[in-house]
């Protein structure tokens, strides 16, 4: 009766033992290893930081433009300057002077009209204006990433990066697979 009793838990645990991953040839299990160094490791970035910049100039308000818009001045001169020119000459020459005559009293209109324009922007008022800018200020940052952590497994060096220290000894798990 006695040896029925082991016969049958024996035959009771062999089944789970012959399924089992080691029995294929392959598993796993943990252990110990020893630490050998840690390593703080940091994450370095910029950050950009938009700041806008002002200040006050002094500017001085003048006319736009340097005419005043029309061709009258410029019409008329060249009116009096073809008559003046037409006085002088004969035949074909009187016809050239008129035009010389029409061409100059123009430019000359036009000159004392920008002249006329520039007296009156020298004479501008001044007005503080504000002035503004976007400049970028840039901020080195680091935190902290994690922990590179060498260790010793049976002579052989080990690395891998965690989120924490470890401390003196580290559990690894070991792979067991046929080769």
């Amino acid at each position: 009766m006695q040896m029925r009793k082991i016969a049958t838990m024996v035959l009771a645990t062999l089944p789970p033992l012959l399924l089992s991953p080691t029995s294929f040839g392959g598993g796993s299990y943990s252990d110990w290893a020893t630490v050998t160094s840690v390593e703080p490791v940091e994450r370095s970035y910029t950050i950009r930081r938009p700041v806008e910049k002002c200040w006050t100039e002094t500017v001085r308000v003048t006319q736009p433009g340097s005419s005043d818009g029309n061709y009258t001045n410029e019409l008329v001169g060249g009116l009096l300057g073809g008559v003046l020119g037409n006085q002088f000459g004969r035949g074909r020459g009187k016809d050239a002077m008129t035009i010389a005559g029409a061409a100059l009293g123009a430019s000359i209109a036009n000159d004392a009209e920008r002249q006329r324009a520039a007296g009156q922007q020298e004479g501008g008022r001044y007005e503080e204006v504000e002035r503004c800018e976007t400049i970028y200020q840039a901020e080195e940052k680091s935190e902290f990433s994690h922990y590179r952590v060498s260790y010793d497994y049976n002579g052989h060096q080990f690395t891998a990066n965690m989120k924490r220290d470890p401390g003196e000894t580290i559990r690894i798990k070991i792979q067991v697979a046929p080769n």
